[in-house]
Formats: structure tokens, sequence, C-alpha cells
């Protein structure tokens, strides 16, 4: 694909609605609202639960979410990527919920098409998410 007109970054960025979700050990999609972006949109498109890369971009993902942390289990916060036929679903960055505060990160090269969104794990009890958000940063290369 062409590199967009505006060879500018651009940020996409959405907040996590409070939700609970199971713990049965799979990663489930955090549900978002009030996305938006600055600089260079053209570099963004929506997808369900996250965003889609319309150029190749050089991205930096941010994830920082809250949880009620009442039973001392390990709860993950992850950076999902879904590449596709290209790649399938990847899971990065995962990092544990400390005291109720995850924070997760990615950085790398995704291609048009490629979706970024933010999930979480837990092996037995429920997470409940109170707050958070999710961005990236994307420079296209």
């Amino acid at each position: 694909m062409d590199a967009p007109l505006v060879s500018a970054n651009g940020i996409w960025y959405a907040y996590f609605t409070e939700n609970s979700y199971p713990g049965d050990n799979l990663a489930h999609q955090l549900e978002l609202n009030a996305p938006g972006t600055y600089g260079n949109t053209t570099l963004f498109s929506d997808a369900d639960g996250g965003v889609a890369m319309t150029h190749r971009s050089l991205v930096s993902v941010d994830v920082h979410a809250k949880c009620k942390h009442e039973v001392a289990i390990e709860r993950a916060l992850i950076v999902q990527l879904d590449k596709g036929a290209s790649g399938g679903l990847l899971e990065r960055g995962e990092a544990n919920f400390v005291a109720g505060t995850g924070n997760s990160a990615y950085q790398g090269i995704l291609e048009a098409g490629h979706l970024v969104r933010a999930a979480v794990s837990a092996p037995g009890d429920k997470v409940e998410i109170t707050s958070g958000y999710i961005s990236v940063i994307a420079q296209p290369v």
C-alpha cells in the first residue's frame, strides 16, 4: 500500500468501559469507549474492539488499567495483535496487575490491516476493570 499523503505521526486512543471479565485463563478483549485520534488520522481505521492500521507503521502501544484486586491471583493485562492471514492472533507485552494497577506495552512494525486491541486474563477469580486506556502512536515507514 502507498504511504499516506501526510507522512507525520498519528495517535489513536480509547478508554476502557468499567466491566467484569471471567477468570477462565483465556484472553478477553476489553470494551472500549470514547476513541479518538490526533495528528495523522489517516493511519487508523475503526476495528471491532480496537484499531486497524491503514499503512505500514512503526507503532508504540501503551495500555494502562486499574482493576478491583480482592483475591490474590495473577491477573494479566495484554496487548493483543491480530495480523490476520500473515500471523494470526498474537499476545504481546503481557504484564501482571500489581496492587490493582496494570501496565503493558508493545513496540514494532505493523502492516496495513493489522489490528491492535487490549485484553485481560486470569486463571481463577474474575477481572473487574474500573478504568484505563489504550494508546497507539504510529509513524508510517
